[in-house]
């Protein structure tokens, strides 16, 4: 018996914000550029050579992703593959709504994360939802709230009680469904519980450089904005998100192994902690922690869907150990809408292939496999953010 996914919701728990004008001012012939995974971080990285990012297209023709991007694409609108750049911008002008609506329902997508951290200035997250036609949510990414306040703050408790304000406000806000930090890409995930006095001369040290610092002027400072929000969390009943592993060139990726989040997880078992792109490479780190912490979860995106050939192994890797009911899919779409929509395809195949074989070996019943498919997809998403099913 074969695993049928098909007519099953899918959530993205993890993805990020388009604005319409910015899709129609991008050129034509570079959108397969812009949903490789190099392609995509070349363009949110700050600090990557302008040579570095000029390279990106010459990349394309030979990167997988790319390829059955296009070809699915191409297919759906009923085009050459030739013709896809345009054919596409053709649709994206007439009625945007309409065809990425279309997209986003053939793969049954009815609610998507939306972190605003990136693009900024953020992009609306229920306007997004209205253009690609699906129930969108906010994740407030905190290290914007981080250099706001501490840029406005002349003493470190006039910071930390700004910061306390706008998580509370998150946190009242019912389209906000969680909190989301980036501090892999600013100190690292080895967050450390910093005395009160260290944390004193992290922020003094960073005003003193006019904000401008990295892991050596604000780890503690941001190690304990952390902490804060881990307990504002709980306070709120919502999860936080932590982007764990590589990621664009910015990141500091030295620091960034899932496996540093082990103290902070432990500090916090009243919050879930949601390891967002499974700790990729290290997915074996980030299995371990959603294994051992009950408090732990993992969301898959970023390893979905650009390992493409890796997915049946690493999803195997995760699924063995963690318990399935905290496994969450996601796209981490972050350049062109489509990718919602091929990530999703992508993954749905994946995911019936790796369940088909659990149960040949007797690892799952059927019935088992059905349900772990409809939780991974959507359920365990909705319920762990406190949402009724779409």
């Amino acid at each position: 018996m074969s695993i049928d996914l098909r007519g099953m919701s899918v959530v993205d728990a993890h993805c990020h914000g388009i604005r319409l004008d910015d899709l129609l001012a991008y050129p034509p012939t570079g959108w397969a550029d812009r949903i490789t995974l190099i392609g995509m971080c070349m363009a949110s990285s700050a600090t990557a050579a302008a040579e570095s990012k000029r390279q990106v297209s010459a990349l394309t023709e030979s990167t997988m992703f790319a390829s059955v991007g296009r070809r699915w694409l191409a297919r759906w609108l009923g085009v050459d593959v030739s013709d896809v750049d345009e054919a596409r911008m053709t649709r994206l002008r007439d009625d945007a709504r309409a065809y990425l609506g279309g997209l986003l329902a053939d793969q049954k997508i009815t609610d998507l994360f939306v972190d605003d951290g990136y693009p900024q200035p953020p992009v609306d997250a229920a306007q997004f939802g209205a253009l690609v036609g699906a129930t969108a949510h906010r994740v407030a990414r905190i290290e914007p709230i981080i250099d706001r306040v501490c840029a406005q703050a002349d003493t470190l408790a006039d910071a930390v009680a700004a910061f306390e304000a706008e998580l509370d406000a998150c946190g009242r806000d019912p389209s906000c469904i969680a909190y989301k930090s980036i501090i892999a890409y600013r100190s690292g995930l080895d967050v450390e519980d910093p005395s009160d006095a260290e944390v004193a001369a992290s922020f003094s040290t960073w005003k003193a450089k006019g904000l401008i610092g990295g892991r050596r002027e604000t780890k503690a400072l941001r190690d304990r904005f952390v902490h804060i929000t881990c307990r504002k969390a709980a306070t709120y009943d919502k999860a936080v998100h932590i982007h764990s592993g590589a990621g664009d060139p910015d990141v500091l990726l030295a620091h960034a192994h899932a496996a540093g989040l082990a103290p902070l997880i432990a500090a916090h078992p009243d919050t879930a902690i949601v390891l967002i792109h499974a700790g990729f490479p290290w997915i074996e780190e980030a299995a371990y922690l959603a294994g051992m912490y009950p408090n732990a979860h993992i969301e898959l995106s970023l390893f979905n869907p650009w390992a493409t050939l890796d997915l049946d192994r690493g999803l195997r890797t995760i699924l063995g150990l963690v318990p399935t009911s905290k496994v969450m899919y996601g796209s981490d779409e972050a350049s062109e809408p489509e990718v919602l929509w091929i990530s999703a395809r992508l993954f749905r195949r994946t995911l019936a292939r790796v369940l088909d074989g659990a149960v040949d070996d007797d690892l799952l019943t059927p019935a088992e496999g059905v349900r772990t498919g409809e939780g991974i997809l959507g359920a365990n998403a909705l319920r762990l953010h406190g949402l009724a099913a779409t």
